[in-house]
């Protein structure tokens, strides 16, 4: 059924504004230039299909002070005087960290401790700040 709707390059070339309004007001395309398909989808598509990567975090508190960890990525650690600072710091650290992943994805997609986060990294980079991000994580 795929390969039925799969518009050729040519054609999206042709016609790129209304392949871009269809994406957007319609649904995702399929896209194919000789043997490789790609797939095209709006933000808004992609946030939804995306929401099932949950973002969750694990902490303590002892003395006041709570300690805490993404859990998906288990390298981001954070300590914070209260639960909002450690949900703001450890976004902060998932934002920083996502866009060192984007930049070297062909190595970190490669590696096998890091080819586990990738869907999470892209569920982060869909949004535009690191407010947006923390309102992701659940703890």
């Amino acid at each position: 059924m795929l390969m039925q709707s799969v518009l050729n390059a040519t054609e999206v070339r042709a016609n790129f504004g209304g392949f871009i309004d269809n994406v957007v007001r319609e649904k995702p395309q399929f896209v194919k230039r000789n043997r490789d398909v790609i797939t095209s989808f709006s933000l808004q598509q992609m946030k939804l299909l995306m929401e099932v990567y949950e973002i969750t975090f694990e902490f303590e508190e002892q003395n006041g002070i709570f300690t805490g960890s993404i859990e998906q990525v288990e390298d981001i650690v954070s300590e914070a005087s209260s639960l909002e600072e450690l949900r703001n710091d450890l976004a902060k650290q998932l934002v920083d960290y996502a866009g060192e992943f984007y930049d070297s994805y062909r190595e970190y997609i490669a590696a096998p401790n890091r080819k586990a986060h990738a869907p999470y990294i892209l569920r982060v980079l869909l949004y535009n700040d690191v407010s947006e991000v923390a309102e992701l994580l659940h703890g």
